[in-house]
């Protein structure tokens, strides 16, 4: 049977739709930022191998983005290489939890480092085939709709699977409660690439791959070149002055789970309370900041600054004065900072498209991403160490700084927009 464009075009919509819900709730029961390094916690690994996951995961998104970027897109079909990356995540999830059925901490430890490894190398293929796949058969005013409908439904759907799973399992044991809701979160995976099938993929041409480009695709030394040589653009200086600094905010949201994790790992409300949070977050964060975006970036990215700063700084003087023992407040600072971080991550990704030239703007994302998540590996693993020579609350204290100090980064490194 075959379909005309239009028609295509028709049935595509709603059936990638229901995926990306489907992958939304997926991505928020069993969230690599937020779920794992609780559980981590809640496993009794010690607190640098529980902070380290985050760098482990960048490592990963580093290796597919140098090494894997150029293959994809070279292939022609990818509906079932997206459906294939579904089933590889909801494998790796069920892999963590049998290790942790061991009780083998040595053993927990090394799988959960080589999953995340593997998490973020297979969820960046994922995202970079998923651009091009909704590049090549979604409209822009669809893929905005789609974009809401995956924030809005897939976090209302994970809040109800959340609290749903909270009351089915309150009285069963810790490790009894974690599994179910990891194993519904691998259903979920396994359900969106089920749904990815289901889509109808109209094959492009490709043009071939001559050898020069094969080898420039593989070159580490290559695409290092290419990289630094973004440097000699101002533009290019001035937005990474005021991006490295994002990076430390962007960790807010692992390092608030992880001192949640501290305080509640053993509570009956700790998860549950955490992805509530953060799937509200995701929820509010959407209508919240479109309507400020559209005024002013710097303003989104200056109110999230200070909205992670304020909220980390209340969580110290709550943590130092004894009395952070209730579930409730690390979970509004986790909802606080998942509104914070997803509005600044929108904001600086639209004013790039602002300030990038259209001719560089591939190259300079690119140069970007590689210099953003480089400085995510080592400042990840330098807090996951203070956490593990200190205490958590050192790490986010620092990120507090950090916070303080981006907000007026931010504020005098962005050009206000013309009206």
């Amino acid at each position: 049977m075959t379909f005309k464009p239009s028609d295509q075009a028709k049935r595509n919509v709603p059936v990638l739709a229901g995926q990306s819900i489907l992958s939304q709730v997926a991505w928020t029961l069993g969230s690599p930022s937020v779920v794992l390094p609780f559980l981590a916690v809640s496993f009794e690994l010690p607190m640098f191998v529980a902070g380290a996951l985050v760098s482990v995961r960048m490592v990963g998104c580093l290796i597919a983005d140098f090494f894997l970027a150029q293959p994809v897109a070279a292939r022609s079909k990818k509906k079932r290489a997206i459906a294939l990356t579904e089933a590889v995540i909801g494998a790796c999830l069920l892999l963590a939890i049998a290790a942790a059925a061991t009780g083998a901490v040595p053993l927990i430890a090394v799988v959960f480092l080589s999953v995340f490894l593997v998490i973020g190398l297979v969820s960046e293929v994922q995202t970079l085939m998923l651009t091009d796949l909704l590049g090549d058969h979604v409209q822009a005013r669809s893929r905005m709709v789609m974009q809401y409908l995956q924030l809005g439904a897939g976090g209302l759907c994970a809040i109800g699977l959340a609290l749903l799973v909270h009351q089915i399992t309150k009285d069963n044991p810790p490790f009894s409660r974690h599994s179910v809701m990891i194993g519904v979160s691998v259903l979920f995976f396994l359900l969106s690439g089920l749904f990815m099938l289901a889509m109808t993929e109209t094959v492009r041409e490709v043009a071939p791959t001559t050898p020069q480009q094969s080898e420039r695709g593989i070159s580490i030394k290559a695409n290092i070149k290419g990289i630094l040589g973004m440097f000699e653009y101002q533009w290019f200086r001035r937005y990474m002055i005021m991006r490295l600094p994002l990076v430390a905010v962007s960790l807010s949201v692992p390092f608030f789970a992880l001192i949640a994790a501290e305080a509640h790992h053993s509570s009956t409300q700790g998860l549950t309370a955490m992805i509530v949070s953060s799937a509200s977050g995701y929820l509010v964060s959407g209508p919240l900041w479109q309507t400020i975006n559209m005024k002013s970036h710097r303003a989104v990215m200056v109110v999230g600054t200070l909205m992670v700063a304020a909220t980390g700084s209340v969580l110290l003087v709550f943590h130092y004065l004894g009395i952070d023992h209730r579930v409730h407040l690390h979970a509004i600072a986790l909802f606080v900072v998942t509104v914070a971080v997803t509005g600044i991550s929108s904001a600086r990704k639209l004013y790039f498209l602002d300030v990038a030239p259209k001719e560089q703007r591939v190259r300079g994302s690119a140069a970007v991403k590689a210099f953003a998540r480089l400085t995510a590996v080592l400042l990840s693993a330098g807090l996951a160490a203070v956490a593990h020579m200190h205490e958590v609350a050192m790490a986010v204290a620092f990120i507090v700084v950090a916070s303080l100090a981006s907000c007026v980064n931010c504020y005098r490194m962005m050009q206000p927009e013309q009206k």
